[in-house]
């Protein structure tokens, strides 16, 4: 970025400190992008395709994110890194089983499903593809997978119109 590390040091007090700004600043994007994609639409699922092409988004304007997401010092040289992580990862779930209870409110996701285990299921779309993304020096088509698996998740979770005021057929 074309400063001396001294200058970055008069701001941190270690690398440690760093990462943990970075972090935070990471996560922050990724829960404004909640914040957003739920203020601009009112049906759910729509919210989560959005928010899902935001991250994507996120991942591409800044690969390094799963080298510090990954790296050693937030998973075994600091445990502290590694806790802060971890609370920043929950709260961002947090707000993603948020929106999934809306949509269940809504009648446009499953009643039946589990908030947070579905908000987790969405981690899991876009995670690997930024890591291969990441991997592949930004070659691998993270969008296209990303569309593919959000089509069978959406399906997964999609309440069917038919069954909104009775109840869910077994399956």
């Amino acid at each position: 970025v074309g400063i001396v590390p001294s200058a970055v040091y008069r701001h941190f007090h270690n690398k440690s400190a760093i990462i943990a700004a970075v972090l935070t600043m990471i996560v922050a994007r990724m829960q404004h992008n909640v914040r957003e994609v739920v203020k601009e639409n009112t049906d759910s699922l729509n919210a989560f395709r959005k928010l899902l092409m935001r991250q994507i988004k996120l991942v591409q304007e800044f690969m390094v994110i799963p080298h510090i997401l990954f790296s050693e010092e937030v998973y075994s040289e600091n445990p502290a890194l590694k806790t802060k992580l971890h609370d920043l990862i929950n709260g961002f779930l947090s707000a993603l089983a948020a929106l999934i209870c809306r949509g269940q409110k809504e009648g446009t996701i499953r009643p039946d499903l589990d908030p947070l285990r579905v908000a987790t299921m969405f981690l899991g779309l876009f995670q690997p593809s930024a890591f291969l993304y990441h991997l592949s020096g930004g070659t691998f088509d993270v969008v296209k997978q990303v569309d593919i698996s959000w089509k069978l998740f959406s399906s997964v979770i999609k309440r069917d119109g038919k069954k909104r005021s009775g109840q869910l057929s077994e399956s």
